[in-house]
């Protein structure tokens, strides 16, 4: 990664991944212009490729702050409180706290959290993400577990991940993928989510027989389905993975 300023006036991040089949440019949630490169250019060429989307950028830059000015403030990328709905918890968080080296500090029996940056540092959206895979690594794999053992269906691992499109998954040899952003949403939500993968076991399908099974746990199986497919609203814009 590097830093460098351009002629059309934007400063610029530029990221190599190899798996990236051609140059593409992204604005994260903070407004910051990223060069994604499937392999190495030289900085002339980067130059020209950011001037070449000069209008593009202006305008995205444009829709993401008029889309942080309308959001809640805890739904923000600074928020003054986090509500993990999924725990019945609501957390208060402090900015630009002398941590030492530490990133951040949590106070479970206060629900006080606090971060070693101020506002509008880049680093505290990933203080912000460090702390939520910490809180979800210590919830969500007991929470399956509990509810595996009820329904007679082990898993063979569980991993906590950030996933961009999916709340969960079941891979073929019998492990379960689970996005930590769960927790913002309501606990039958994340039951039903639960439910849904652990039922995968039995059956790595959707077919009517796979529904017959999460029906026989979740009668209401259909509404928390449906309600889900509209959660990642109730995901704060800090919390989700990528720009």
């Amino acid at each position: 990664m590097n830093d460098a300023p351009t002629s059309t006036g934007f400063d610029y991040r530029v990221r190599v991944n190899r798996r990236a089949r051609r140059a593409r440019i992204t604005v994260n949630h903070n407004g910051e212009v990223v060069v994604v490169l499937p392999r190495p250019l030289a900085e002339r060429a980067i130059r020209e490729l950011v001037a070449g989307h000069h209008a593009w950028i202006i305008a995205r830059q444009a829709e993401l702050a008029e889309r942080l000015a309308g959001l809640p403030p805890q739904l923000g990328l600074q928020p003054p409180q986090i509500d993990l709905r999924a725990l019945d918890e609501q957390w208060t968080v402090a900015y630009a706290v002398d941590l030492g080296r530490r990133r951040w500090r949590a106070c479970r029996q206060s629900k006080h959290l606090q971060l070693r940056t101020a506002p509008g540092d880049p680093e505290t959206r990933a203080g912000l993400q460090a702390w939520l895979q910490e809180r979800a690594r210590a919830i969500l794999p007991l929470w399956l577990e509990q509810i595996s053992e009820r329904l007679g269906l082990i898993c063979t691992g569980v991993s906590i991940r950030a996933q961009k499109t999916r709340w969960g998954s079941c891979s073929s040899n019998g492990r379960i993928n689970l996005n930590r952003n769960l927790l913002f949403l309501p606990a039958e939500l994340v039951e039903y989510l639960l439910v849904h993968e652990l039922c995968h076991l039995r059956e790595p399908n959707h077919s009517p027989r796979y529904w017959q099974q999460v029906e026989n746990v979740l009668p209401d199986y259909r509404q928390r389905d449906r309600a889900l497919r509209d959660a990642v609203a109730e995901v704060p814009l800090w919390a989700r993975p990528g720009g």
